[in-house]
């Protein structure tokens, strides 16, 4: 499923949508978290995703065209 569609499903408060864009974001967080100190690093993990869910749910879709 494309990223668009997730987004309109988690904005419909879909969980699993919204449990999957987490999902499909998680190697690259993860990956730039290995450049953060240990003692922070969970810490800034929860501060990535409560971001991401706040901007998936205010995100702006696009309006289609005919």
């Amino acid at each position: 499923m494309n990223l668009l569609t997730l987004v309109k499903r988690a904005q419909n408060n879909d969980e699993s949508a919204m449990v999957e864009i987490i999902e499909r974001f998680e190697p690259k967080i993860r990956k730039s978290l290995k450049f953060t100190d240990i003692g922070v690093r969970d810490d800034i993990h929860q501060e990535i995703i409560f971001r991401m869910i706040k901007a998936v749910k205010s995100y702006k879709l696009p309006k289609k065209s005919n």
